[in-house]
């Protein structure tokens, strides 16, 4: 596809936000405004010359919502400016994005999807996580869907889409892929569904020379359960691969999603998966619903290019919550391994813990841990990155509060990336909406 019928897409895109029927009473709005002061003892994250650096930020967060029979919109996103009083770093604008957006043209019949997943991502996956070493990296989705209803437990859904992908510095990401898909759900019970499900893409890299087209078909089973503190989703398939270059392969897929309300202050969750995905495939997988304005960007460090690869991980989260107290823990594990012999194979893992205590009615202390540790077999490296953080709260008014953090970073690695660290004191003042 040419670039300007590309371009036309994209603006049909910000066409259906604009006409779809958002009706004021049913859209809530939520935003943030935030102005703040950050002294930071090395800015590049240099392990042998750091330099210090003043910058004053200005940041908008925001949370779009409706839900109603005819529009499910759910958009979440923050911009970002950074002006660097002194010091070597180059003033900045970061943004993110994640949403879906679902209009029913037809009531019950057919509707239109629109997906975005924006994200601030790497540009060297073994260097420090830096403004200089990020890139804005956009999977954009959109097509109709026509829905079925057989009966008042048998119904399917007949899918298609349009996906652009691309990113700012990397130009092996740039593509496009037509996406069809055909959904059967079967409700066993008030409790529980079955749904059969075959998927089938057609890919189209801009970018010949380092990747390879090629068409997936996936065809799999899910089974869905949820009861009052229980709920549990499973998948088992296949996935087939033909490269335009005359390879294929097939993958077996097996997926499962647990969420255990333990008790009224106890959660589990767990997410297990081994399948095929790749970059793009991964963003719009991620996008979930945004519940909290974003109040900063957290870039993910995790490699972008064009290749397929075999993803096995494990996500557990335990989270507690009491009037006062809140406290969360997330071990993580992913090993990725690329079908492509020119993409490096990769392991991840770590662990997250969170925790915030009410001082006081106008008065919150929070704290993070962030541990983590990348491996990659096939160039005998490693890196480790641990992030640490505490923030002091103080809500002045109804709409008014101020904040002030302090962060550290710290980046160990071989002897190629060398050691980092990073101290960053910030003070913001915040104004909410609501």
């Amino acid at each position: 596809m040419t670039c300007d019928k590309r371009k036309g897409l994209r603006l049909l895109y910000l066409a259906m936000l604009g006409i779809a029927p958002l009706q004021a009473q049913a859209v809530r709005v939520d935003y943030a405004l935030d102005a703040g002061v950050e002294r930071n003892d090395n800015v590049l994250m240099s392990p042998t010359n750091p330099a210090s650096s003043t910058a004053v930020r200005a940041g908008l967060g925001f949370l779009v919502s409706e839900d109603t029979s005819a529009v499910q919109a759910h958009f979440g996103g923050r911009f970002e400016y950074w002006n660097y009083v002194d010091g070597p770093q180059s003033n900045a604008f970061e943004t993110s994005l994640s949403g879906r957006l679902n209009w029913f043209m037809i009531p019950e019949t057919l509707s239109f999807t629109i997906e975005d997943s924006l994200e601030m991502r790497p540009v060297d996956r073994f260097a420090p996580d830096t403004a200089d070493n990020r890139q804005r990296v956009n999977v954009l989705s959109l097509g109709p869907n026509v829905h079925f209803n057989f009966s008042e437990a048998f119904r399917g859904r007949f899918e298609m889409r349009w996906i652009d992908s691309n990113a700012e510095v990397t130009d092996d990401l740039e593509s496009e892929r037509i996406l069809a898909a055909l959904h059967a759900i079967r409700e066993l019970d008030p409790t529980s569904s079955l749904t059969l499900s075959a998927r089938g893409q057609d890919v189209d890299f801009d970018n010949d020379l380092v990747a390879s087209d090629y068409r997936r078909y996936d065809a799999f089973m899910r089974y869905q359960k949820e009861l009052a503190r229980l709920g549990f989703g499973i998948d088992a398939g296949y996935s087939w691969v033909d490269f335009k270059d005359g390879r294929s392969s097939t993958y077996p897929m097996v997926r499962a999603d647990i969420h255990w309300r333990v008790a009224d202050r106890h959660a589990l969750n767990l997410l297990l998966a081994h399948q095929l995905s790749d970059s793009a495939t991964a963003a719009l997988e991620g996008i979930g619903v945004a519940t909290e304005i974003p109040e900063s960007l957290v870039g993910v460090s995790s490699t972008i290019n064009a290749s397929i690869y075999e993803d096995n991980r494990a996500d557990l989260s335990y989270s507690f919550e009491a009037e006062r107290f809140s406290f969360a823990v997330g071990p993580y594990y992913q090993r990725i391994e690329y079908l492509d012999s020119l993409a490096f194979d990769e392991t991840r893992r770590g662990v997250l813990l969170e925790a915030a205590y009410r001082l006081a009615p106008t008065w919150d202390l929070r704290g993070f841990v962030d541990l983590s540790r990348s491996s990659f077999p096939d160039l005998d490296r490693r890196t480790e990155d641990t992030r640490a953080g505490l923030a002091l709260d103080k809500t002045w008014a109804r709409h008014w509060s101020s904040s002030l953090q302090y962060s550290r970073y710290q980046r160990d690695g071989d002897v190629l990336v060398g050691d980092s660290r990073q101290n960053i004191w910030y003070l913001t003042v915040i104004y909410r909406n609501r």
